[in-house]
């Protein structure tokens, strides 16, 4: 059982797809990593647009993953940027980078998991 995604979700996703769930959870969890790696250099640099954009498209990936804690951190930072409120969108970067690491290390597993010929 993992606190960061919903095993549920990930079980659905292994019947829709089947043999193609691992290499799928693997092209989102890439998407993931390019829109978080996004997000992180507009916040930086404080330009909100760009980040507002790159919290979306990484809240629908989490979403499609049953990631709970990182869609709803996305989706506060992406409210809190469209608001132009600077410290309510740094609070919920914060909570994405406490989020991010082990969602995407319990997910990558899985994705390793789900491929023909992976190892455990």
């Amino acid at each position: 059982m993992s606190t960061y995604f919903d095993r549920g979700r990930i079980e659905q996703l292994e019947q829709i797809l089947g043999a193609e769930a691992g290499p799928m959870i693997a092209s989102m969890l890439a998407s993931l990593t390019r829109a978080i790696e996004q997000l992180e250099a507009a916040m930086a640099a404080g330009e909100l647009e760009p980040a507002i954009q790159s919290a979306h498209a990484a809240r629908n990936d989490a979403l499609m993953l049953g990631a709970a804690q990182l869609q709803t951190a996305l989706t506060d930072l992406e409210a809190a940027a469209r608001d132009a409120d600077s410290p309510r969108a740094a609070n919920a970067l914060a909570r994405v980078h406490a989020a991010w690491p082990p969602t995407r290390d319990e997910l990558a597993g899985i994705a390793r998991s789900e491929r023909p010929g992976a190892g455990p």
